[in-house]
């Protein structure tokens, strides 16, 4: 557990306070008949997040579910659906909850503890384990395709991600850059094009054997003019923006000929190059998609009817704003709305801020019912601004009346 002492709190949320109910403690009895007495009567059935403590009072374990009562009683089962789900419970002596508002906010809390208090049995969602990573290309003489964990503040001209699969990934980057034809060496290797004025007219030689080979132009040599290259610099980056499924069906020809003149170890190699290009190609669409359609206001109701508006902006949750019941709050609401639909999104860089994109994508994609749930900025906007005018018009007939703050 990264925090240290003994555990008294989830910790503050990103998240509205509003999603959130008290966070509910329980020491569970040994007995399991009796443990399950007590979750019944005091669990609620809603989403939330839940954790497990063991004897020193250390979050030991984080989970979500859709239903707390019954994702915790499964627990307490004779008979668990997980052996982990038995050796969490027999290590914890007692149990914590909090109710939340949406099943999406637990998930997004869910990632945000595990991130905070690295609990020793999740083994998803730690910031130090499987990591997303980012394809870029670099903004070097010479520009390539390189893999990044995190996104610098320079180093390169244009990033696609956050894709999850670093393994995968690594070999994704080898098959671009050799079927488009750039560089794979260190960035320190001096480069030269064929178009630049030399001083001295002297033979140069590759680096490397990927020119003998066919597979790069040796920038490093003259032996290619600069056009040429970011020529196929700029067809690298079209397929990682849109793909290109004509590219993908002339790679596949060239392995069905690789083999049909008996080339077998050229038409393997062009063979693992296409199964990972194209599995890069999915990934990279569902990111699209989910950048594409994941915008506008998602309402939750939380107490009493009153609505908490989640802003997303490219898949990501960049603001949440409670609905407001006063002239102040709606003012108050107005200006981050439209802060949020104005200013540019930057990429995620941070750990938590990759992790929590991929799972709001994920999400989504698991309920594509929920993106018609998404309603734009203005229409909010107008019911915001309306809300103003509302509660400006009973101020002033009633000028002595208290604004309804909850």
């Amino acid at each position: 557990m990264l925090e240290g002492g003994d555990f008294s709190s989830f910790g503050p949320s990103f998240l509205a306070d509003q999603t959130r109910g008290e966070l509910q403690w329980r020491d569970l009895p040994r007995d399991r008949d009796e443990a399950r007495r007590c979750v019944r009567q005091s669990c609620p059935e809603s989403p939330g997040v839940y954790g497990w403590l063991n004897a020193e009072r250390q979050l030991i374990y984080v989970g979500k579910a859709k239903a707390l009562r019954h994702r915790i009683l499964g627990y307490l089962a004779r008979t668990t659906a997980d052996p982990k789900m038995a050796r969490i419970r027999a290590a914890s002596t007692a149990l914590v909850w909090e109710p939340i508002a949406d099943e999406l906010l637990a998930l997004l809390r869910e990632q945000e503890l595990i991130h905070r208090w690295r609990p020793e049995f999740n083994s998803q969602g730690q910031p130090t384990r499987r990591q997303p990573a980012f394809l870029c290309i670099s903004d070097s003489a010479a520009p390539h395709v390189f893999l990044a964990k995190r996104l610098a503040s320079s180093g390169y001209q244009q990033a696609f991600g956050p894709i999850a699969g670093t393994q995968r990934l690594a070999d994704s980057v080898q098959a671009l850059n050799y079927v488009f034809g750039l560089r794979d060496c260190a960035d320190k290797t001096k480069f030269e094009f064929g178009d630049q004025l030399r001083l001295f007219d002297e033979e140069s030689r590759a680096g490397c054997l990927r020119f003998e080979l066919g597979s790069c132009p040796g920038p490093c040599a003259a032996l290619c003019t600069r056009p040429i290259y970011l020529e196929r610099v700029a067809r690298a980056g079209q397929f990682l923006m849109e793909g290109n499924q004509a590219f993908l069906q002339q790679l596949e020809a060239r392995m069905v000929r690789a083999a049909e003149h008996r080339h077998y170890e050229r038409a393997a190699m062009l063979r693992d190059q296409l199964e990972s290009l194209k599995r890069l190609e999915r990934q990279l669409q569902r990111l699209r998609v989910a950048e594409r359609t994941i915008n506008g206001i998602l309402p939750v109701t939380v107490n009493r009817g009153r609505q908490v508006w989640l802003a997303f902006r490219g898949a990501r949750l960049i603001s949440s704003v409670v609905q407001p019941r006063s002239r102040q709050q709606a003012v108050r609401a107005l200006a981050e709305l439209s802060r949020v639909e104005r200013e540019s999104v930057p990429p995620a860089r941070e750990i938590l801020e990759i992790n929590l994109q991929l799972i709001i994508a994920a999400w989504f994609r698991k309920h594509p019912g929920r993106l018609a749930d998404l309603r734009d900025f203005p229409t909010i906007q107008a019911e915001c601004a309306e809300l103003q005018q509302r509660y400006a018009s009973r101020a002033a007939v009633e000028p002595n009346s208290k604004p309804a703050f909850s």
